[in-house]
């Protein structure tokens, strides 16, 4: 499993919705505010959305979570943006059948690797969106000019 950048960009998507709720939250927002590209956050969006994770806003519409911030978890965004194979997160060289230790290690090793996988895995399914916003300092809860001043010079 190798986790990639659009499960972190999915869950600061979803965090600066909820953060900022009563502002509109546009791909181009949500991008300026990560730093990436707005292309990157759109197919993102479209992922959260089919997950019913995320409700993009239409026309004058505000981009909205697709249920409560506290039943959408890490797992929820992970399982919408990521695909989910265990044995990428781990990677072994090629075992040496002549060497006592080698011939073994992969075995040895093997339950060790999945036991660390579904551990990340549990934890990723206790913690909400909600989790993660209730960490950020509330005087942090002002919008951004720069962020105001984006949308603004987009709808004109």
């Amino acid at each position: 499993m190798h986790i990639g950048s659009q499960y972190t960009v999915g869950i600061h998507t979803l965090m600066l919705v909820e953060f900022f709720e009563d502002e509109r939250i546009t791909s181009e927002i949500a991008a300026a505010s990560i730093g990436c590209n707005p292309v990157i956050v759109r197919n993102v969006f479209s992922k959260l959305s089919k997950a019913g994770l995320l409700r993009p806003g239409r026309g004058k519409a505000k981009t909205a979570l697709g249920r409560p911030a506290y039943e959408i978890t890490m797992y929820d965004v992970f399982t919408a943006t990521e695909r989910y194979e265990t044995d990428e997160i781990f990677s072994m060289y090629p075992a040496n059948q002549n060497c006592p230790i080698g011939s073994e290690l992969h075995n040895i090793l093997e339950s060790r690797f999945e036991s660390a996988v579904e551990a990340m895995l549990n934890d990723m399914k206790r913690t909400t969106i909600a989790d993660l916003v209730s960490e950020l300092p509330p005087d942090k809860r002002v919008f951004p000019d720069s962020l105001r001043n984006l949308y603004l010079n987009h709808r004109n």
